[in-house]
């Protein structure tokens, strides 16, 4: 099983390649349709469900929570079992609470945090075309689905697969360095609601160690 440690970084290493918001026109990716499918979303809430499993396909961690995500950056994303967790960012700072370790983490918002695959949603379609290839993956009747290989070798993922049903989300994977796969399937998709300012900040309670390496 993963440890705390293990879930919590897991859980941050999604979280920038949750950031989702591409400005691109839609012709600048390998595949228009992906452009087409992401540059509409401004906003989205949805719940999930985290799968990970080993490289024999054994289930090491299933975790489940809800997540809120508006441009530019900001991210609310709580794991609600086995163990409750939550990272948020306003896109100037990020919290990471553990409530069982009564813990909070201070950082800096980095968008190549943990060299994820964020940059693909910078917008700027030459570093992207640079750092990806793109591809189509036609094998799943009803979903679209697209491939991102990185290209440099210091990646910590060795590939991004995300899936979409009827132009909404559905599932975002990706397989790291030692071949451990995470799954994120969403459920109860709402794309571009209104969404409060004070989803995106951390009211950080009595009594709870703070580690900060902003201030």
């Amino acid at each position: 099983m993963l440890d705390k440690v293990q879930v919590l970084g897991r859980a941050l290493l999604v979280f920038a390649a949750c950031t989702v918001f591409p400005v691109q026109a839609e012709n600048s990716l390998t595949n228009p349709n992906l452009s087409q499918l992401l540059s509409p979303i401004k906003t989205m809430t949805a719940a999930f469900t985290q799968t990970v499993t080993d490289a024999k396909g054994v289930v090491l961690q299933v975790s489940s929570g809800e997540l809120s995500l508006a441009e530019p950056n900001r991210i609310r994303w709580s794991v609600n079992q086995p163990m409750p967790q939550q990272i948020i960012s306003n896109g100037v700072r990020i919290w990471l609470f553990d409530p069982d370790l009564e813990q909070v983490i201070i950082q800096a918002y980095d968008p190549n945090l943990a060299a994820t695959p964020a940059g693909l949603f910078s917008g700027d379609s030459e570093a992207i075309n640079s750092a990806f290839t793109v591809t189509y993956d036609q094998s799943v009747s009803a979903v679209n689905s697209y491939i991102l290989t990185p290209k440099s070798n210091d990646a910590l993922y060795q590939s991004l697969r995300f899936d979409f049903s009827e132009q909404q989300p559905q599932a975002l994977a990706f397989i790291d360095s030692l071949n451990q796969t995470t799954r994120i399937e969403f459920s109860d998709v709402l794309l571009n609601p209104t969404l409060a300012d004070k989803l995106f900040t951390f009211e950080i309670p009595d009594g709870i160690d703070v580690i900060n390496h902003v201030d």
